[in-house]
């Protein structure tokens, strides 16, 4: 059977691989950045939670449907649930910290890491397009603790807006906003807003790079994917030709790796294979942070031959049963999550977390699109009443000394008879 490759764009996602050259490639010259693990320690502590973070629920993903295609960011799962963080107390926030800082940073040094990340991620390559954008949605006439919104905006350049969810084109709104943000690649994050939605916290990436060495369509040749020993699929395979070609190659036991740098080199691509005799399934196990970091450092410049279909892909799945299966069961259960910290008197709870993304890889480079929704729900009324006129009332004018009811009305349509 010949190998079935395993793309592990998180690369070029999280990129914390980014402070360290691939090996045989210049550094960037032109980088307006100052990004360095040395300058930004705590950007570097998210770098290992978010990779860390980002291998675990890949995993528990890939265990639901083994034989299906698989791509998410977990940059921007992390971003829309590290928002979410912010308004969590008591064994939901403890939990959630557990699952995204896995043990390596605390709060306050994950809100200054991502208020840097944010700044600092689409100046580090001019060549490559890379945005980053978030959102805080809520329900007109809910009322949010203003220190989680100040929070939110502070780190995470969040757009805070108050939004009619009973309006149909209150979703398509949303939807929008999600499509704008990652080139129409992501068209829609939510499919309906239910009664008792009070909020949705949205991320949104958009990334796309142009390879060093582009491959010449030219070489572009047709061949066979074998999926399985008896199952094998027509694809185009990328190629730089008949001839070798230096890139950074690692190579173990199990699996051997290569890197495809885009642009200036700061980001790339790892596509990892399993040689000869290992399935995906063997080397699945591998993908932890202690060996992600060790073979960063085992990279060196190899001649060698190298071929890559083009490809392309959808996904999308809620990502509730993974998280609650990392360790953060309690912000999912209605009366035992607490995000006190985002509204007082109410009772909330996480009803969803959905995920999208996209990627498209051909001869000239990559684009990739990923977003992700937390959706926020209450299981109890504020104590404090809501009052919309948003619908026919009636009103009186009267005068206090009597009681008297000097006029009554009734209103069914403000714009009418003005």
């Amino acid at each position: 059977m010949k190998n079935n490759a395993l793309f592990l764009p998180l690369c070029f996602a999280l990129s914390f691989c980014l402070f360290q050259c691939d090996a045989g490639d210049e550094p960037n010259p032109i980088s307006s950045s100052t990004l360095s693990c040395e300058k930004n320690p705590d950007v570097c502590k998210l770098g290992e939670a978010t990779n860390q973070f980002g291998f675990d629920i890949f995993k528990k993903l890939e265990a639901e449907k083994p034989e299906d295609n698989l791509f998410i960011s977990p940059l921007s799962i992390s971003s829309a649930l590290s928002m979410t963080l912010n308004g969590a107390n008591g064994q939901t926030k403890e939990e959630m910290l557990n699952v995204l800082g896995a043990g390596k940073i605390n709060l306050d040094e994950l809100n200054q890491a991502y208020q840097t990340l944010l700044q600092e991620l689409p100046k580090l390559d001019p060549k490559v397009n890379i945005g980053i954008a978030n959102s805080i949605w809520y329900r007109q006439g809910f009322n949010v603790n203003s220190t989680f919104l100040n929070t939110n905006t502070t780190y995470y350049n969040s757009e805070v807006r108050p939004l009619d969810f009973t309006k149909p084109e209150a979703k398509d709104i949303i939807n929008k906003w999600v499509s704008d943000k990652t080139n129409k690649l992501i068209p829609s994050i939510i499919d309906q807003i239910q009664d008792n939605s009070v909020m949705f916290l949205i991320n949104a990436i958009y990334f796309k790079g142009a390879w060093r060495k582009q491959f010449d369509t030219k070489k572009t040749y047709d061949s066979d994917f074998f999926v399985t020993n008896s199952k094998q699929v027509p694809v185009k395979m990328m190629s730089y030709g008949t001839g070798l070609i230096k890139l950074p190659y690692f190579s173990n036991e199990k699996l051997h790796a290569v890197k495809l740098p885009y642009a200036d080199s700061i980001y790339s691509m790892t596509v990892i294979l399993p040689k000869e005799g290992y399935t995906v399934n063997d080397i699945l196990p591998e993908l932890t942070l202690t060996n992600w970091n060790a073979w960063n450092k085992a990279y060196s410049s190899e001649e060698i031959f190298f071929a890559l279909p083009k490809f392309s892909m959808r996904y999308e799945n809620s990502l509730n049963a993974s998280l609650e299966a990392l360790g953060m069961p309690t912000a999912f259960i209605p009366g035992r999550a607490d995000f006190s910290g985002i509204a007082t008197g109410a009772e909330l709870s996480i009803s969803n977390v959905k995920h999208k993304s996209f990627i498209e890889v051909d001869e000239a480079g990559t684009k990739a699109a990923a977003a992700t929704s937390v959706e926020i729900v209450v299981t109890s009324v504020p104590n404090n009443p809501q009052f919309i006129a948003n619908q026919p009332f009636i009103f009186v004018i009267s005068e206090s000394r009597s009681n008297q009811a000097l006029f009554i009305g009734k209103m069914m349509n403000p714009t009418v008879n003005k």
